[in-house]
């Protein structure tokens, strides 16, 4: 259960709930309407009155608003005061963080961005048309999509690399890309990543030869996110 179904579930109980957990019904009634954050304590409580509880775990981080902050502060195609909460909150950690050079940025915001791990992704093998396919399946669904990783990376460096690769979409919906090769589960098996666009993904793509490349501060981004430091500091070179 999420912690949003938690608290609706209280919702409907709330002299019981508030009775049972400590918890006035004020601050569950804010909790619901989401302007206040609650405790991890004061949600075990809540958990518990209802028969529930809350067990805690870590996971890799792969939060796009991350990246989002960290174009906001070096990115000239992306604006430079963002509405999004999600971007202020990371750049208030960011300034919290004592993170303002962009090398910096550009590394942490590809931890963060964590690509192996997003839950919406898609991953697929290649077949021999590769990446030249891509223009004309994405006209035909009339979506919006950029490349990045490795196949971006090679067409820069002007040799090739060894990596996966990453089209951002900005289609709401699972699309089949049974037409482009081979699908594979997992991130490991996969050499082209397609994942939804979240944030400011797809701000400041470029077009050359039918393909669509994603920004170059982007590009970087992603490049540390799948572990091509070696090809993020060779882009970045200009940047010391």
């Amino acid at each position: 259960m999420k912690i949003d179904e938690l608290i609706a579930l209280a919702a409907e109980q709330p002299t019981r709930i508030s009775r049972r957990s400590g918890v006035s019904r004020s601050t569950l009634k804010r909790v619901g309407d989401g302007t206040s954050e609650p405790t991890l304590a004061t949600l075990r409580e809540v958990a518990l009155a209802l028969g529930l509880d809350i067990k805690v775990a870590a996971h890799h981080a792969c939060d796009p608003f991350a990246a989002a902050a960290a174009r906001t502060l070096i990115d000239a195609s992306v604006p430079e005061n963002p509405d999004n909460q999600e971007i202020l909150s990371w750049l208030d950690r960011f300034e919290r963080w004592d993170i303002n050079d962009p090398l910096t940025l550009v590394s942490e915001a590809g931890t963060l961005q964590g690509i192996a791990y997003r839950t919406d992704a898609q991953f697929l093998k290649l077949d021999s048309m590769g990446v030249s396919a891509l223009p004309e399946f994405f006209q035909e669904q009339k979506i919006d999509w950029a490349l990045s990783g490795a196949a971006t990376a090679t067409v820069i460096m002007g040799q090739m690399l060894q990596g996966r690769s990453i089209v951002w979409h900005n289609s709401a919906t699972k699309l089949d890309f049974s037409t482009l090769g081979t699908v594979v589960d997992s991130f490991d098996e996969a050499d082209l990543v397609f994942i939804p666009a979240t944030a400011t993904e797809l701000i400041g793509c470029y077009t050359d030869a039918d393909l669509t490349f994603v920004a170059p501060v982007q590009l970087v981004i992603d490049l540390h996110s799948l572990h091509m430091f070696e090809e993020a500091d060779y882009l970045t070179r200009g940047w010391r």
